[in-house]
């Protein structure tokens, strides 16, 4: 039987027969990158609603899915159990529907083809997920410098609002930027589900900028930071004041603020005549 692999968000979702397609090369060396992966199998002997018919059922089951995922040179588990090191030959955790885990993408074939081998269960479909990449901050930090436009403008996007009186929560604003812009890593949350990370202090240094440039408006209530971005009145004013382009943002660009206009200055060197004249 030929395995069906589907790529989620690729192409077009399901076909003329209203199944998902097979839209995913398993022959295609993918080098180091990672997948999040789902095998989807059938194991007759389970049922959703009672689990095993015997507990002896359940340890025949468990018994041979272990010796697949070993026999494949993976780690039986999720990340968050397991020691990093191990966790580079990729984890899987088995449950009687779906086998499901973080693998190298070149081993997504061959971890297929070992399932439906298996005497108790045969193998349905295989969901590909997001792609896992395995760099370091260095080269993620490169990745992020690279998408700097793209930021502010979806900062910009996210912290607008129809009235001059409301604000949008600034770590919402971070966050929703984040979540559009971030690579998945090996072993990092980095602030997806739980708590801050790279990426979203990235973003947040990129929104303090914009205040710093009057593109976005800050207020502070009950201890909670709030900004908005200028609306379309206040758009036409900062830009005749600075002669910024409407349709584009302006890169190399620094603005110093003078009383109640802004100083629009080229280059670093400008700065401290600036400071002297703002004094």
């Amino acid at each position: 039987m030929k395995i069906k692999y589907h790529e989620y968000g690729k192409g077009t979702e399901y076909g003329e027969d209203h199944r998902l397609t097979d839209n995913w090369n398993p022959d295609k060396d993918y080098g180091n990158e990672y997948v999040n992966v789902y095998f989807n199998i059938d194991t007759p002997s389970y049922d959703f609603r009672t689990s095993f018919e015997t507990n002896e059922d359940a340890k025949k089951w468990h018994n041979e899915v272990s010796n697949v995922i070993y026999s494949c040179q993976i780690e039986e588990g999720t990340a968050m159990e397991m020691d990093r090191d191990k966790c580079k030959s990729g984890c899987l955790y088995p449950h009687p529907q779906q086998i499901s885990g973080t693998i190298k993408k070149n081993d997504v074939k061959k971890v297929a083809e070992a399932i439906d081998h298996m005497a108790l269960s045969s193998i349905r479909w295989v969901d590909i997920r997001q792609t896992v990449y395995d760099i370091p901050d260095s080269q993620y930090l490169e990745y992020l410098d690279s998408k700097q436009d793209d930021i502010r403008k979806l900062i910009f996007k996210f912290a607008s609002t129809n009235r001059t009186a409301k604000y949008c929560r600034k770590i919402d604003v971070l966050r929703r930027v984040a979540d559009h812009v971030r690579l998945q890593r090996l072993f990092e949350n980095d602030g997806k589900n739980y708590g801050s990370g790279m990426t979203i202090e990235y973003v947040e240094n990129i929104a303090d900028t914009m205040v710093q440039e009057g593109l976005l408006i800050i207020t502070v209530k009950d201890n909670c930071t709030y900004i908005r971005s200028l609306n379309k009145t206040e758009q036409k004013k900062y830009r005749k004041t600075i002669y910024l382009p409407s349709d584009r943002y302006v890169r190399n660009m620094y603005f110093i603020r003078l009383e109640r206009r802004y100083l629009y200055v080229k280059t670093k060197s400008n700065i401290s005549m600036a400071k002297i004249l703002q004094q």
